[in-house]
């Protein structure tokens, strides 16, 4: 996976990570949510704190965990414990997370978890995991809106339950999904197609023709992938280094879904050792762009569609415009 750069875990907070200097600041923080210790016992403490920044969890290494304190000016706004590849390699798990009681209400925290979740995608992270107090209503409300679902699982504690849930960010096209997946790829295949094709052309790639599509490049070696935001919101493919078939709905665009699944497939094959390749029209100026800003140029091969039209190679080369 990538180094993790915690300065673009927010636009709008300062991120840093945290250290026995700042458990004054962090005791002020969670010592003002008496609620949540009414629930997870006992009180907190400045020992307790500390204990916390240094708990890993078995198998995992000091460099995986990163206890963050988010700011706004010098304020401590919110404090999250992530542990990357825990409880395997593609999933990250939140240990913590708490906002001060000043923003709670606010939006405050899901705009934390909906930019983490987003950025974890782009490290080549699959997943999120955590777990919430049994009968703590306004974790489990929480975590809910934000798109976790219970796993099953529960885990007894003594003093409390915790409730084991996930998040899928990105998920494998199966059988189960396919169609989710074949709805996103006609609906934008169509669309961005539509002012070079003849109709006929664009009406035959409908949704259950993506489907036979989708179903014949599986069989050839290809893995799709689709990206989450509670609903499935764009779709891509990948054989070795090769990606193909980024395509986000057209409601959903321009809002940073198709970035996000492209940089997790680049960490995915990067992962690999392999130098991410793809394809575009030359007419595709919308997704030139694209693939300019996040770190992909010309290889100067193209390859002749029709005696007017062509398609451009790009590589990836890691400078972010």
């Amino acid at each position: 996976m990538m180094k993790l750069k915690i300065d673009n875990l927010s636009r709008k907070y300062a991120v840093k990570l945290l250290s026995d200097k700042d458990v004054a600041a962090v005791y002020s923080l969670c010592s003002k949510n008496t609620l949540y210790y009414d629930f997870c016992p006992p009180f907190v403490t400045p020992e307790s704190i500390e204990a916390d920044m240094a708990a890993l969890p078995p198998g995992k290494r000091r460099e995986d965990k990163f206890y963050l304190g988010y700011y706004d000016n010098d304020n401590l706004t919110a404090v999250m414990d992530l542990i990357l590849g825990y409880p395997d390699e593609e999933t990250a798990y939140v240990g913590f997370f708490m906002t001060d009681v000043s923003v709670q209400g606010k939006g405050v925290g899901s705009a934390i978890i909906s930019e983490m979740s987003h950025f974890i995608c782009s490290q080549g992270y699959s997943d999120i995991q955590l777990g919430w107090v049994k009968d703590n209503p306004q974790a489990e409300h929480f975590w809910h809106k934000n798109g976790f679902k219970e796993t099953g699982k529960m885990y007894d504690l003594d003093d409390y339950i915790v409730v084991e849930a996930r998040r899928s960010i990105v998920a494998h096209v199966t059988e189960e999904n396919i169609a989710d997946a074949a709805r996103i790829h006609s609906i934008s295949w169509q669309e961005s197609h539509r002012a070079f094709c003849n109709e006929a052309f664009i009406l035959k790639h409908d949704v259950e023709h993506q489907k036979e599509y989708i179903r014949e490049k599986m069989k050839n070696g290809s893995k799709f992938y689709l990206l989450y935001d509670k609903e499935p919101v764009a779709v891509v493919s990948v054989k070795d280094e090769l990606i193909e078939d980024l395509y986000v709905l057209t409601e959903q665009q321009n809002k940073g879904y198709g970035t996000h699944l492209l940089n997790y497939v680049v960490a995915r094959i990067q992962a690999q050792g392999l130098q991410p390749s793809l394809w575009i029209l030359e007419n595709n100026h919308g997704a030139e762009r694209l693939y300019l800003r996040n770190g992909f140029v010309p290889s100067g091969r193209l390859n002749a569609i029709t005696g007017k039209l062509s398609e451009i190679e790009f590589q990836y080369n890691g400078k972010i415009l």
